[in-house]
């Protein structure tokens, strides 16, 4: 039981620093710009739009439309992962924890911005 009410005043703490809170927000309120962004855009997008932008150029950038919801998954995923991570080293390494959270909100903005190039290069 000891263990139980050590992580909720942990995640007490961890809330109220602003850098956290603020963060968290943002980070959300990307997500699901991303979404509406798709959503709002989906019956405009041509039958393959480039996506992969690692691979060689050419046919190996292309992709279907469906494939477009990787990049809000993926930031969502991240964000969950990095703040949960960043809870249990909150009461360690708060330098830590604050990275992960600022990290967290990095891959949200890096991922609308993705978002809106390829948007802007299949419209």
């Amino acid at each position: 039981m000891n263990v139980f009410s050590l992580f909720f005043g942990n995640l007490g703490k961890f809330w109220q620093r602003t850098l956290n809170s603020q963060f968290f927000r943002y980070s959300l309120f990307l997500f699901f710009f991303q979404i509406i962004l798709i959503i709002w855009f989906y019956h405009s997008l041509p039958p393959e739009i480039p996506i992969f932008f690692s691979r060689p150029w050419g046919e190996a950038w292309l992709s279907s439309p469906a494939s477009i919801f990787i990049l809000p998954l993926f930031s969502l995923l991240t964000l969950l992962i990095n703040y949960f991570l960043a809870l249990y080293f909150y009461a360690k390494k708060i330098l830590l924890s604050e990275l992960l959270v600022i990290f967290g909100f990095i891959i949200s903005l890096f991922s609308t911005i993705s978002l809106l190039k390829i948007i802007s290069l299949a419209t």
